[in-house]
């Protein structure tokens, strides 16, 4: 969904409502992003504001077991005209860069992508480490009994072998005896 921001300044109070709703099939949203937009339009820039909530559905990186996680993104992004940017540029000495500097640029006449803002926003927000929760059991795990069951002075205490398919390659990097070492 494109917005023009000639359409937007020509609108009263220079500012557009949007009702926005939107699947994207790429992300890992398993419901449509909804939420209020405002796209506000100045002399010197443009601004999306507003609320979305979504639902994602993630992988738990321990156990493996799939979870649903709701999502409330709050959006404010800063779009300054190419034509404001390029006289600053001229004027602009050396100096310490702020954080009002870090912008993207539109053309005075363009339009701003909606649906690419929203979307970037909801991969930026997905967590790159997912966990199902306090309670997750971690990696999937085998029980068995010690190797020596005649208890010669240690404790009798089960040993647990990781049986995570993901690392089960691993063990035919060391021999067997390598193992039984350590």
């Amino acid at each position: 969904m494109k917005i023009s921001l000639e359409d937007v300044r020509s609108s009263p109070k220079q500012r557009i409502r949007i009702d926005f709703k939107e699947s994207f099939p790429d992300s890992l949203a398993v419901k449509p992003a909804a939420g209020v937009l405002i796209v506000s339009a100045s002399s010197a820039h443009a601004q999306v504001t507003g609320q979305i909530q979504t639902i994602l559905k993630l992988l738990c990186h321990s156990c493996l077991t799939p979870f649903f996680q709701a999502l409330d993104l709050e959006l404010n992004e800063h779009f300054v005209y190419e034509d404001y940017l390029n006289e600053a540029e001229q004027t602009a000495h050396e100096r310490e860069l702020l954080k009002e500097d870090f912008v993207e640029s539109v053309p005075y006449l363009g339009a701003i992508d909606i649906s690419d803002i929203v979307y970037q926003a909801i991969i930026l927000a997905t967590p790159s480490f997912c966990s199902c929760g306090k309670e997750c059991p971690g990696p999937p795990r085998k029980v068995q009994e010690p190797l020596n069951p005649s208890n010669s002075g240690k404790n009798d205490v089960k040993s647990y072998d990781a049986i995570d398919p993901r690392w089960q390659n691993l063990k035919t990097l060391f021999a067997k005896d390598d193992l039984s070492e350590k």
